[in-house]
């Protein structure tokens, strides 16, 4: 500890320049870590907050929700073979207008609201509690200035309704999520007869044959585009980590070799490469703590002054388990240092000539 804390203090501009490109990598992988857990929030929040264990859809969907139809037909089939509590479901893509006129796309779930369970609510009623024309719509519409019991109006239908409450963490697709009663209409926009899309269902899993039973991962899966857009982020940041591990792994490697001469005088005196290495380590979770803990209060900073529209979700769980593996995968790359200090003749690094 002494060995490591003094070298710090004698080279503060080296190890401060080196905690500052820690600072700006570690402060990248968290931006983009949450960039892309954001993004994966917002576009099927409202499939991995649906009250219900499984989905049945046809099989032609691919386990797509929004692909899915189901007939009248076929769904007496399902409610009949499932022979457990059961609502039919609907996702409905239309728009409705802001107070300035512009038009707001949204995503409407008609559900069979004396069937399906209440969902998490910030204000107004519940899904138990909607009659009439009341809708249940996600927080995000008050960005365009609608507020509790305003009505709203959809473009295709001509459909008034009235916000009776604001649900949470409630987005397919970006879109804000409108949650009504099949006896509203909205799962008929556009035709005469009411659309399905899919059955939930709580309970054991049924596999009925012509049908694909999915769970809620499953289907967020699904969701046309999803998974391509993830895998692209999520290989950004495993490549981040590969970078920032090699560049770290280079900067140590490269003050080792520097420091040649004195670890040899170290050896010479009677350092072993046991108490060597314990400083190289010690120096390692130093810097890379304090790093982690200034690109932290940064990415608390930052998240202050996103739009609230920015799909941008990090939670102290996530950046304490990116931590935890950027602190990993540091002292795995310093081991090539402590390799080369071990490696150190005594006699050679301070001169001799054989």
């Amino acid at each position: 500890m002494f060995l490591a804390l003094k070298e710090v203090g004698q080279s503060k501009i080296r190890y401060t320049l080196i905690s500052l490109i820690m600072i700006a990598i570690l402060f990248l992988v968290f931006f983009i870590t949450g960039l892309a857990n954001g993004l994966s929030f917002a576009d099927s929040s409202s499939l991995q907050n649906l009250k219900t264990d499984y989905i049945v859809t046809n099989e032609e969907a691919d386990g797509a929700v929004i692909n899915s139809t189901l007939s009248e037909d076929q769904l007496k089939t399902i409610e009949e073979q499932l022979n457990q509590q059961s609502t039919p479901f609907s996702l409905t893509i239309s728009a409705v207008e802001d107070k300035q006129g512009k038009e707001v796309n949204v995503a409407y779930f008609s559900v069979d609201t004396e069937k399906y369970s209440d969902i998490e609510i910030i204000e107004g009623k519940n899904i138990s509690e909607l009659t009439g024309n009341e809708v249940i719509i996600n927080e995000n519409i008050k960005n365009h200035g609608y507020e509790l019991n305003d009505i709203i109006v959809d473009k295709i239908s001509d459909t008034p309704m009235k916000i009776a409450g604001f649900s949470k963490n409630q987005t397919y697709t970006f879109l804000p999520v409108i949650y009504a009663d099949f006896d509203l209409g909205m799962s008929n926009i556009y035709g005469d007869e009411p659309s399905y899309n899919a059955v939930l269902y709580t309970g054991e899993k049924v596999d009925i044959s012509g049908f694909d039973t999915l769970t809620k991962n499953e289907a967020v899966k699904s969701i046309p585009g999803y998974t391509e857009t993830q895998g692209s982020l999520m290989m950004m940041v495993v490549f981040l980590f590969i970078i920032s591990a090699f560049v770290s792994t280079v900067f140590f490697f490269i003050i080792t070799i520097q420091k040649l001469n004195q670890f040899g005088i170290l050896k010479a005196v009677g350092a072993d490469t046991k108490y060597i290495a314990k400083s190289i380590f010690i120096q390692v979770i130093l810097l890379t703590t304090i790093g982690l803990s200034l690109s932290g209060l940064a990415i608390y900073g930052i998240t202050q002054l996103l739009p609230g529209e920015m799909p941008f979700k990090i939670s102290p769980t996530l950046m304490l388990g990116t931590a935890g593996l950027f602190l990993v995968l540091n002292l795995l790359g310093s081991l090539l240092s402590v390799y080369k200090v071990a490696k150190i003749d005594a006699l050679e690094a301070i001169g001799r000539v054989e």
